[in-house]
C-alpha cells in the first residue's frame, strides 16, 4: 500500500519538538541512588521487567522505563488527543498508573504492549471525563478546531492538513491508524492490545487511509 506521507513530515512533537514528561507527580516518588551498580540501559525490557519484581531495583527499573517510553508515550498521546496541553496530562497519568502497578506486570505480554494499554486507556478516560456524551465510534471533529490554537503545531499547511484530517476518523480507527502507522506497532501487537482480530484491524486501517486520502483532497 502506497503511503500518503512521510512519517518524519506528520507531527511537529515527531520532529523538532520534544516535551519532557511534566514532573509534578513524579517528582513525589522518591527515587534513590543505586546501591549496586546495574547497566540497566543495557537490558532489553524481558531483563528489564525481572527487576520490577526485585524491591531494591524497581525504583532503578522504573526510572529506565520512563527513559525508554516518555517520549513515545507524549508522542502516541500528542497524535491521539492533539492537544499539547492534554498529551502532558494524560501522559503523566500513564506514567503515574504504570508506577502504581509495577509490580503486578509479570511478562504475560510484551512490556510496550502493556505501556502502550496503558496509555490507550488513559486517553480514553481522560475523554471520557473531558466529554462525558463522547461516541468512540463517531469523528472528533471538535479537535481539528484547537489545532490554530496550539502554539506547538507546525504553520506549515501540509501538516495542519494531516492533523486535521485524523480528527475526522472515528476515534477507534483513529487509534488504529496510529499505533500502526506512526507507532509501527505490529497487528498481532495491536489486537492483543485493543483485544480486536487481526482482519478487523486490517480492515480499518486500510478504510483509515482511504479516509484521509479524501480528506486531504478537500481540506
Amino acid at each position: 500500500m502506497r503511503h500518503i506521507w512521510a512519517k518524519h513530515d506528520i507531527f511537529v512533537s515527531q520532529t523538532t519538538h520534544t516535551m519532557s514528561l511534566p514532573e509534578r507527580d513524579i517528582e513525589k516518588i522518591e527515587m534513590r541512588t543505586p546501591a549496586i551498580s546495574i547497566n540497566f540501559i543495557k537490558l532489553d525490557d524481558t531483563q528489564l521487567v525481572t527487576y520490577f519484581h526485585k524491591p531494591i531495583y524497581t525504583e532503578d527499573a522504573f526510572r529506565e522505563l520512563l527513559r525508554r517510553y516518555q517520549i513515545k508515550i507524549h508522542t502516541y498521546v500528542r497524535n491521539m488527543l492533539i492537544s499539547a496541553e492534554d498529551a502532558d496530562d494524560v501522559t503523566q497519568m500513564v506514567f503515574v498508573k504504570i508506577w502504581q502497578n509495577i509490580n503486578s506486570f509479570r511478562g504475560d505480554s510484551k512490556l510496550s504492549t502493556w505501556i502502550y494499554r496503558i496509555a490507550s486507556n488513559e486517553t480514553i478516560s481522560y475523554l471520557r471525563k473531558k466529554r462525558p456524551e463522547i461516541d468512540f465510534d463517531e469523528a472528533l471533529v471538535y479537535m481539528a478546531d484547537s489545532l490554530h490554537q496550539d502554539d506547538a503545531v507546525s504553520e506549515r499547511e501540509i501538516e495542519v492538513k494531516l492533523q486535521k484530517a485524523l480528527c475526522y476518523l472515528p476515534f477507534k480507527q483513529k487509534l488504529v491508524f496510529v499505533l500502526r502507522y506512526f507507532e509501527d506497532l505490529t497487528y498481532e501487537e495491536i489486537a492483543e492490545l485493543t483485544q480486536t482480530s487481526v482482519g478487523a484491524l486490517k480492515s480499518s486501517y486500510h478504510h483509515a487511509v482511504k479516509k484521509i486520502e479524501i480528506y486531504l483532497g478537500v481540506l
